[in-house]
């Protein structure tokens, strides 16, 4: 059982091709930039780059995944440059597809399957009649986010700016179609959580070439924090972390706050910062942009819960990661939370668009402050459960599932 695994980047901190390589299971990862790097060529490409740019390379690395296991598409190297200086989307498409086809002719060349994450696979899967074809899908299909999308903005006007800068919505109809096709040339499809498998529902593909395996999360640099009880009449700390924008619900949590006394609203994050969005609530907000890791625990650590009322997520790793030092968390259903979460256990979860939900939970967080530290205690246990390593031999025990199959 080998695979040729395909994606840019350090897509999923590269666990999937992990996993394989420490199975001795990976005959390549087929990738743009990959440090540390042998080749003068790649060197020298990435020294005339920025700074900022250079050091973004530089950490495409991960201990046990050897560079001898990785092929470099530097056609995909080309392109990532040009999509870098141009931010014009047509390079970034160009990109996935010489990362795909390089995948789909190392597979017919070696006759050894492929295992690719979405936007490349179309171009894997197409022609190669190697199997069995396996898609990780990271994502749930755009078709499904846009929808979302686009009926937030009918219900919510205000959300239309930040919302229309979107991935979704800068995706053509040929690439929509690309991605739709790619779902049905896979014979097997893993899912990071149920909302993405739903999505693949909806566009017809039969269930039982679905398999939902949850991320991981690496606790070490998430540490674990005990809650002291919160004394009556302190102020009660609420984070957020993420876009600031209206794909990840923020204006349904400012409203659930809007006029609770002694609330605080902690906003971390970094890309889309829509400050349209939090004008009119009554809310005291503290917002903290592109903040080091190590001031982002911190902030976790001192606060009384975490909220993610996002609209559509793949996964939203953060709340895992929120999980692990002890928080709190409120997530909305289309999140992993929905996979994880019984609702008054180890979480709370609440459906999407719903401000009361939220209110209630912040609530009664706030009216019984034992209850941070028990709900707090019992996400972290959830959070342990679900670790990096658990994650691989998921993936590992899912594949030989498929070999023995054949």
């Amino acid at each position: 059982m080998k695979y040729i695994v395909v994606h840019a980047g350090r897509r999923d901190d590269y666990q999937v091709a992990l996993a394989l390589a420490e199975e001795n299971a990976l005959k390549f990862l087929v990738t743009d930039f990959y440090a540390p790097y042998d080749s003068i060529l790649i060197g020298n490409l990435i020294k005339i780059l920025p700074k900022s740019i250079q050091s973004k390379f530089l950490k495409r690395y991960k201990p046990g995944l050897s560079s001898t296991l990785v092929f470099i598409s530097y056609l995909s190297i080309f392109y990532e440059i040009l999509y870098i200086l141009t931010r014009n989307i047509k390079y970034s498409t160009h990109k996935d597809k010489a990362l795909g086809n390089a995948a789909k002719k190392l597979s017919v060349k070696h006759g050894i399957p492929v295992l690719s994450m979405n936007t490349y696979a179309k171009y894997a899967f197409e022609g190669n009649k190697i199997h069995p074809k396996v898609l990780f899908q990271f994502h749930p299909h755009t078709a499904f986010v846009k929808k979302i999308l686009t009926e937030e903005m009918e219900i919510n006007p205000i959300s239309r700016k930040s919302l229309l800068q979107e991935y979704e919505f800068s995706v053509s109809d040929e690439i929509l179609e690309h991605l739709s096709t790619e779902i049905h040339l896979a014979d097997h499809i893993i899912c990071a959580s149920g909302v993405t498998a739903k999505s693949l529902l909806n566009e017809r593909v039969s269930k039982d070439r679905i398999k939902v395996i949850p991320y991981g999360v690496d606790t070490s640099f998430y540490p674990y924090e005990k809650r002291e009880i919160r004394e009556n009449g302190s102020v009660f700390k609420v984070v957020f972390i993420g876009s600031l924008n209206q794909r990840k619900g923020i204006t349904y949590l400012l409203e659930a706050l809007d006029g609770l006394p002694n609330v605080e609203l902690h906003i971390i994050g970094r890309g889309i910062f829509d400050m349209d969005l939090i004008s009119k609530y009554r809310v005291k907000v503290s917002i903290h942009k592109n903040i080091p890791h190590d001031e982002m625990i911190s902030i976790l650590q001192n606060s009384h819960c975490f909220v993610l009322p996002s609209l559509v997520e793949g996964f939203g790793q953060v709340i895992l990661e929120a999980m692990a030092t002890g928080i709190p968390v409120i997530a909305s259903e289309n999140t992993i939370a929905a996979d994880i979460i019984i609702d008054g256990e180890n979480g709370f979860l609440i459906p999407i668009r719903n401000h009361a939900a939220i209110r209630e939970k912040i609530q009664m967080l706030i009216n019984h402050p034992e209850r941070v530290q028990i709900i707090g205690d019992a996400g972290f246990q959830t959070s342990e459960k679900l670790n990096w390593k658990t994650f691989r031999a998921q993936i590992i025990t899912d594949l030989k599932s498929l070999y023995y199959k054949k």
